[in-house]
């Protein structure tokens, strides 16, 4: 809708104003009308005295035509000007509705007649009820958008004919108040407010025409869409026409044309004369007397029975009543208790589709609308899927508030509470939202996407919580993890919360996810990722047992806000404890049952921005890293599948089969799914197996899509689980042969997410398989999405700056991965060229392990150069080191000699936990002209160790910073 009236010039006697402001009180009641019936935003009034007070008041400064949205004027004899005033509106094409009330009066109705109401748009007989006024501020927004709500939106049109105006002043507050007490029934079906908003805005619209040729003309512009027709039998044939001209038998005419277009359409007849029933009854429409006593209970009763008002209700042909249903709920309900001849006979006369369209419903009603059945049974599944379908879409995009006794399973994100979702329940929100956005739930064919069905205890929860239970102190106290967990565990949650938890447990179909949502959580440039604790429930058949063992789990992450690990964050991170808030997020975990345990097929992070790409990858077509199983994997830096979803055919770690076989997953995590293995515990992962992928492999019903076999005698990867040998995990059935369009559906959902949220992004994911088709089909569950806060300074734009910024320059390097800063470090730990030998690779690597110690031990890091391939599994290529032997290191740098020059590492077991924990990655050749190392500045620095062939250097100042764009580095202080 988008005209509204707002505000009302009033013209009126002193007299009429005080009658109306004070006995009539007509503010307050057009106030409590707009209450009472759901609406927002009841219109203000002006009031002036005359014609001439109006006219000064437009022209003022205070008043202007663009700010009033209605004029009302209350006839007055002495006021001759009032005539004058509204044509002169007109003329100067000031398209304000001009409304004038006349006390209803013969007297007064000829003299108003006999003026030039050019100018006038309607004539309303007064009597002092304030639903006239509402019905009238109603009628003059539906004609106003009328040509918008209906065409683009599908609105429904009850058109409304008669000429006399003490009639038709009569019938439209009734018509409205019909029409805006469905609205504010069926509005209680919406999930959220918006929906509520829009529910409203999709009621009715009522036209009058007050002529036969206007009513012509309606029918003719909206008669595809007209919900009913409510008709005169006697009118004048033009607008203006004296009474004397009235055609008696117009709306007779005007049935006849209604029935050549459908004789099917709702039309109700009225008028003085019984006699008039007869034709009624002959062109089947029904008919009303004007002067029965009943007229209004008539009106309403066959506007639910013919317009879709009110119930459904199922009556036999005599008009005996089998059942009825006031909502969608309540209709499939009773869907299978009515007998099959009364189901079939009810589907006849569009019935079921006048019922969805009176309630908003287009899309339902324009389904059944073209479906006839004539077998009930066929009906009853047309009718649960159809439901079904419906549910399943309008609660996808929206937060639903949760109310335990209406919340269903097919509300996909529903919140408790009035307080912050916070930050990760934010992120699934804004996911879900973007998934209707851009119509991703069927994009992809074999794809279904969507988030899982959540519900987010808001922090509202946690802060009755806390005082309810006296647990303030813990803020301050020194208690450890284990105290403050015993303490939450041991407290009681809030009795509305836990009947609220009672009514969601009893629709839960698998285990559920309970994971952490603080205020601070994955918000901007601090990310709180990991911080807080996430448990999982497996599904207990003893709802009463599955509450309990939520409600301690709920317990566990509000006290894991209180952990030592994470006050240290918070406090890192320049905010205060006591601002902290936990929101708690309970959602369906992604995966099917496999024995004893339950998992999905794969678990991964996507990031839009690629900060190691490699050979042809580029960084802004992001990289996925997935795993078998569930996403504990991933997350915990375990061994993981690298993907650029813009070219998933080429996974390096495939490309070798030595490579391939040293790299592959062989452990993954699944939940166990036996009830006690649940325990209270600080340790979030209690209850998760850690199993063999092989073994794994055994029980899951698609193994072809996750694995594929190294046949020695071949030395190649085959596809496939058929033949005999060690599997990998390579997912080659989805990547490589795109069984599944997967790599591309998150591309395209991180390119989304990055353009919506205006920086770089990381999201989780799971995938598994949809039952019973064969691996044809897949479920893509989106878990969260964070912003990935960019560690560039800004203070510098590029990386000539910082080298100009320098006072001394160590190391140039045109081969780099990697983004922005490295400071933290204060230390060089090198491999000289002149203490290098090729045979004594392994002796340098322990030399390097135990400085790396060290270093650990005094919390210190530092920037590791030496020659070849560092973590090279062949000694003469580089120093064999492990990870943990060089993990305090922040920059590692590559350099070659004259007669030592190989590849970089990248795509060893070693340069995939580069990749992973954001080190910086350098590869220099001097003798290839791609940078350079000043070993002579180096040997310079202040030599705090020197060993057989390592030496440590302290440089205080010691600043690292690579050029992601340009893939550029430089080291100096």
């Amino acid at each position: 809708m988008k005209s509204r009236i707002r505000k009302i010039l009033m013209i009126c006697s002193n007299y009429d104003a005080f009658s109306l402001e004070e006995d009539g009180r007509i503010e307050r009641q057009i106030i409590e009308e707009y209450r009472e019936l759901n609406l927002s935003s009841p219109p203000t009034f002006i009031w002036k005295t005359s014609s001439a007070e109006a006219r000064a008041y437009l022209e003022s400064d205070s008043g202007s035509a663009d700010e009033v949205d209605m004029i009302m004027c209350m006839y007055n004899d002495n006021d001759k000007e009032i005539f004058s005033f509204a044509a002169e509106l007109k003329e100067k094409s000031i398209s304000i509705p001009f409304i004038l009330l006349i006390h209803y009066s013969k007297a007064v109705r000829q003299r108003v007649f006999e003026m030039d109401r050019r100018g006038i748009d309607f004539v309303f007989s007064w009597h002092g009820n304030a639903d006239l006024i509402l019905a009238i501020v109603k009628l003059i927004e539906d004609s106003a958008n009328a040509v918008n709500d209906v065409f683009e939106v599908g609105v429904k049109v009850i058109l409304l004919v008669e000429d006399s105006i003490r009639y038709y002043s009569t019938y439209l507050p009734e018509l409205y108040k019909l029409v805006l007490t469905q609205s504010r029934e069926f509005v209680k079906e919406c999930l959220n407010e918006e929906q509520k908003r829009n529910r409203k805005r999709s009621r009715p619209k009522i036209l009058l025409a007050t002529c036969y040729e206007e009513a012509l003309n309606y029918f003719e512009e909206y008669k595809e869409h007209l919900l009913g027709v409510i008709s005169d039998v006697g009118m004048v044939v033009h607008k203006g026409d004296s009474d004397s001209s009235e055609k008696l038998d117009a709306g007779i005419d005007l049935v006849r044309r209604i029935r050549e277009y459908d004789p099917l359409m709702p039309v109700l007849l009225q008028s003085s004369q019984g006699s008039m029933s007869e034709f009624a009854a002959q062109l089947g429409a029904g008919f009303l007397k004007k002067y029965s006593r009943t007229l209004f209970m008539q009106l309403g009763d066959y506007m639910k029975e013919e317009f879709g008002f009110g119930d459904f209700v199922f009556r036999d042909s005599s008009g005996i009543e089998y059942g009825r249903a006031s909502s969608l709920t309540g209709l499939e309900n009773i869907i299978n208790e009515i007998p099959d001849r009364i189901l079939v006979s009810n589907t006849s006369r569009n019935m079921f589709s006048k019922w969805f369209y009176a309630r908003g419903l287009f899309a339902l009603a324009e389904t059944f609308r073209a479906h006839h059945h004539t077998d009930a049974a066929a009906f009853r599944e047309f009718l649960r899927n159809e439901i079904d379908s419906y549910h399943s879409s309008s609660g996808q995009g929206i937060i639903a508030e949760f109310h335990k006794e209406s919340y269903k399973e097919y509300y996909w994100f529903s919140r408790m509470g009035e307080g912050s979702l916070g930050g990760k329940a934010r992120g699934l929100a804004f996911l879900n939202h973007l998934i209707q956005k851009y119509h991703l739930s069927d994009r992809y064919e074999g794809l279904h996407v969507s988030i899982p069905r959540t519900i987010v205890i808001t922090t509202d929860w946690f802060d009755q919580f806390i005082m309810e239970n006296g647990l303030q102190y813990v803020i301050d106290s020194e208690l450890s993890d284990d105290e403050i967990l015993s303490e939450f565990v041991a407290s009681t949650l809030p009795d509305e919360l836990v009947q609220n938890l009672r009514a969601y447990v009893r629709t839960c179909r698998g285990p559920l996810a309970i994971r952490s949502s603080s205020k601070l959580e994955d918000s901007n440039f601090q990310p709180f990722a990991g911080v807080y604790s996430t448990y999982m429930c497996p599904l207990v058949e003893n709802r009463d047992k599955m509450l309990r063992e939520v409600a301690k789990a709920i317990k566990s992450v509000y006290a894991s806000t209180f952990f030592v690990g994470s006050r240290n964050y918070i406090q890192a991170s320049g905010n205060l404890l006591g601002e902290e808030k936990m929101s708690v997020i309970i959602q369906d975990i992604c995966g099917s049952v496999h024995g004893n345990d339950f998992y999905p097929m794969m678990s991964g992070v996507g990031r839009s921005l690629n900060s190691y790409p490699i050979g042809s990858e580029k960084a802004e077509d992001g990289v996925l890293n997935v795993a078998f199983g569930l996403g504990k994997t991933v997350v915990d830096g375990g061994k993981t599948l690298r993907v650029c979803p813009k070219q998933p055919r080429k996974i390096l770690q495939l490309t070798e089969t030595r490579m391939a076989l040293r790299e592959t997953q062989n452990e993954m995590y699944t939940l166990d799914l036996n009830p006690t293995s649940f325990k209270v515990s600080k340790n979030d992962g209690i209850n998760l197996r850690n199993v063999k992928v092989t073994e794994a492999l055994k029980e899951f019903d698609h193994p072809e899509l996750v694995a594929s076999t190294y046949v020695a005698q071949d030395d190649r990867i085959q596809p496939g689980v058929t033949a005999a040998g060690p599997r990998i995990v390579s997912f080659d059935a989805i990547f490589k042969y795109e069984r599944l369009p997967l790599a591309s559906a998150l591309h395209d959902i991180m390119e989304i997410c990055k353009n919506e949220l205006m920086c770089d992004i990381e999201i989780e994911f799971a995938v598994d398989p949809v039952p019973e088709t064969g691996g044809t089909e897949a479920l893509l569950k989106l878990l969260q999405v964070r912003p990935v806060a960019s560690n560039n300074e800004r203070s510098v734009s590029n990386i000539y700056e910082v080298s100009a910024s320098l006072g001394t320059e160590l190391i140039s390097c045109d081969n780099a991965l990697g983004n922005g800063f490295f400071k933290e470090s204060s230390y060089i730990v090198i491999l000289p060229p002149d203490t290098f030998d090729k045979m004594q690779t392994p002796g340098m690597a322990e030399e390097i392990s135990r400085i790396n110690a060290g270093l650990s031990e005094a919390k210190e890091t530092c920037f590791l150069i030496g020659p070849g391939r560092w973590g090279s599994s062949i000694p003469t290529l580089g120093v064999p080191v492990l990870w943990t032997d060089i993990s305090s290191a922040r920059m590692v740098v590559e350099y070659g000699l004259e007669d030592f020059r190989v590849d970089p590492s990248q795509g060893t077991h070693f340069f995939q936990n580069i990749t992973s924990l954001g080190v910086g990655y350098l590869t220099v050749d001097q003798f290839a002209g791609t940078g350079t190392v000043d070993f002579e500045a180096i040997s310079r620095l202040e030599c705090v160790h020197s060993g057989r062939w390592a030496k440590v250097y302290k440089v205080p100042g010691l600043t690292g910073y690579i050029d992601r764009d340009r893939g550029m580095a430089t080291i100096g202080f």
